[in-house]
């Protein structure tokens, strides 16, 4: 006999086979697909301004051309094929500029591997904050792409030869990470623009060729020029390469610095490598008269003694000390005028150390803040210890009777 079904039997048998045709719906993922030969990924992106409008130039990589940079490309390599391609086009704003970009791109623009993105100091100085709008409004773009100003355009930096590596904007995050502890990236460079009390400051990077006049087959390459120092959304000055390591050192950013300190007698230089520094602040505050104590612990090695000056003498040795103490108390010291008297930045936090530690007082003064903070008085205090000279204790080359003792 055929097994007899009831109405409920005939149900629940419809329900189970309505479920497994909706599962066999949804399990067709493919349908959203994308493959990678329809997509442009962009490694770069550089902002300038012409007139009122905005020119926006992407570096985009050509996987074909990704090999060694001394075989297939690299953006300078000795085949001459380089390993991206730029596209740049102008617009009422950063998103209208990019659209036009994509009407004469054949592939999808990809922002999610952009490492870099570099503004002219023209535009800078105007501000960048309507800029960030569409940084953070579309999920695909990376937050942790790294910021740069650059001297002249950015248009010209995208087209660097830079033939160590495959693209120019991979020199420039790798030059930021060289020059930094923790380089701005958009979502830093943001954080300081939305925080109260803090200022963002960012390297600028330029243009330079990689030798004299006569050296054959030269190329253009890219360099660190300093740091830009902005007051809000906008950059007010530029703080030459020299003077923002010892400012980057008072910021707690300075790595791979050097020190080179004159002896007593005699020419040449003793270089100084400061491998751990650290940097605590303390205000006072009482009425409008503000105080700021830097406190600088550094920790360093001797890269380079070309003089006759004994360092393996303890009492030279702590006279080397001194001297590069002095040397951070003056040229910090001068970096924090300009950003005081003459930028009215506080890439510092100064503002930011009063926040966290006498907020009673911050309540008080913050409407003054702005006059207030170029008299602020700020006292630098340096501590060095120098930890190893070298495996080579006296200077090498020098004798004996030519050494400095004393």
């Amino acid at each position: 006999m055929k097994p007899q079904w009831s109405d409920a039997g005939k149900m629940r048998k419809a329900a189970v086979l309505s479920c497994l045709v909706l599962c066999s719906v949804l399990l067709g993922g493919c349908w959203d697909r994308r493959e990678v030969n329809d997509v442009a990924f962009v490694m770069g992106t550089g902002l300038d301004k012409e007139g009122d409008q905005y020119r926006v130039t992407m570096q985009i990589a050509l996987p074909g051309q990704l090999g060694s940079s001394g075989s297939t490309g690299g953006g300078g390599g000795t085949s001459g094929t380089k390993s991206y391609y730029l596209e740049s086009r102008t617009g009422p704003s950063f998103r209208g500029a990019s659209t036009e970009e994509q009407r004469g791109v054949s592939r999808t623009l990809n922002y999610s591997h952009r490492r870099v993105l570099l503004f002219s100091e023209e535009l800078a100085r105007e501000g960048i904050s309507n800029m960030m709008d569409v940084l953070t409004r579309i999920p695909q773009n990376r937050l942790s792409s790294l910021v740069v100003i650059t001297k002249g355009t950015a248009l010209d930096m995208l087209q660097a030869d830079a033939p160590i590596e495959q693209y120019p904007a991979e020199m420039v995050r790798e030059l930021n990470y060289s020059y930094m502890k923790k380089p701005r990236s958009i979502k830093l460079l943001m954080n300081s623009i939305l925080l109260e009390g803090v200022d963002p400051a960012v390297p600028v990077m330029s243009l330079v060729k990689n030798g004299p006049s006569n050296l054959k087959d030269k190329k253009t390459n890219i360099q660190v020029d300093g740091l830009a120092v902005f007051r809000k959304d906008r950059v007010t000055g530029i703080i030459d390469n020299h003077l923002s390591r010892f400012l980057m050192l008072g910021m707690d950013q300075a790595k791979d610095m050097e020190i080179f300190i004159t002896p007593p007698k005699g020419s040449g230089y003793l270089s100084v490598h400061l491998i751990e520094n650290s940097v605590h602040f303390k205000p006072y505050v009482h009425g409008d008269d503000i105080q700021m104590t830097i406190q600088l612990n550094c920790n360093g090695n001797v890269r380079e003694n070309e003089t006759t000056f004994d360092i393996s003498n303890e009492v030279n040795l702590k006279w080397l000390e001194q001297q590069v103490e002095r040397q951070i108390k003056k040229d910090l010291g001068e970096a924090i005028q300009v950003i005081q008297q003459k930028y009215r930045s506080d890439v510092l936090g100064l503002g930011r150390v009063i926040i966290t530690s006498l907020p009673n007082e911050w309540k008080r003064i913050k409407p003054r803040w702005d006059q207030l903070y170029p008299k602020v008085e700020v006292t630098i205090n340096p501590i060095v210890h120098i930890e190893n000279i070298g495996a080579v204790t006296k200077p090498f080359g020098i004798k004996k009777e030519q050494i400095q003792n004393e």
